[in-house]
């Protein structure tokens, strides 16, 4: 398998090359400016609304590291995921967007969102974040001429903490435990990212995981 990551540059993009590769798989870095990269694929250094087909060649994924896990860095209609989408349109190329917590659904009745909840509690810039992002999925979910995929976090994405292992998958519905624990550390996500190339993601859908203990 060879896959593109887009936003390689970024400690989660990182984390996604050097995983990929420990698996065997090869990556195509793209990033927007040369800083402290890893891995040892091919490094396409460009603005993302830039990048072509070509920079993709012989992969069989892309994934977006960036659009909605750095959203607020965009003005909406400038995200990267729409350039990809243009360029994937009616490709045999995926795309596996790393989603939010934000768009999930609370429970299996899927009437409402995680964000839309009276119990989430959110500061105004999260709230910002996360309406752009409802609003983005929601618009990405009219594409259908795309094989796209979306891969989100739990309640808490730590950037800090050790890695598990063990995660646990779901659909569509925000990952909780029995003692109310919804929690991925970033390493774990990274992970759990990979894990689901191999299991091969179902198009156009959106799916959950989190760490079934953290780490101690």
């Amino acid at each position: 398998m060879k896959i593109a990551v887009i936003g390689a540059d970024t400690n989660l993009g990182k984390k996604l090359v050097l995983d990929a590769e420990a698996n065997g798989i090869s990556v195509v870095a793209c990033t927007e400016k040369f800083t402290s990269l890893v891995g040892n694929g091919k490094l396409v250094i460009k603005t993302y609304d830039s990048l072509t087909l070509d920079d993709f060649a012989n992969c069989h994924y892309v994934i977006d590291a960036i659009s909605f896990m750095h959203i607020r860095k965009y003005s909406t209609e400038l995200l990267p995921v729409w350039h990809l989408l243009e360029l994937l349109k009616n490709s045999s190329l995926k795309l596996l967007e790393l989603g939010s917590c934000a768009f999930l659904y609370t429970d299996k009745s899927k009437n409402t969102y995680v964000a839309n909840t009276d119990a989430y509690a959110l500061d105004d810039e999260q709230n910002t974040k996360d309406r752009l992002c409802i609003n983005a999925y929601e618009r990405l979910c009219h594409c259908t001429d795309v094989q796209w995929s979306v891969l989100c976090p739990p309640l808490l994405l730590d950037p800090h903490a050790y890695g598990t292992g063990e995660i646990e998958f779901s659909e569509d519905i925000l990952c909780v435990g029995l003692e109310g624990d919804s929690f991925i550390s970033e390493v774990d996500f990274a992970k759990a990212t990979i894990e689901l190339l191999k299991r091969i993601p179902k198009v156009h859908s959106c799916m959950c995981v989190r760490s079934l203990k953290k780490a101690r």
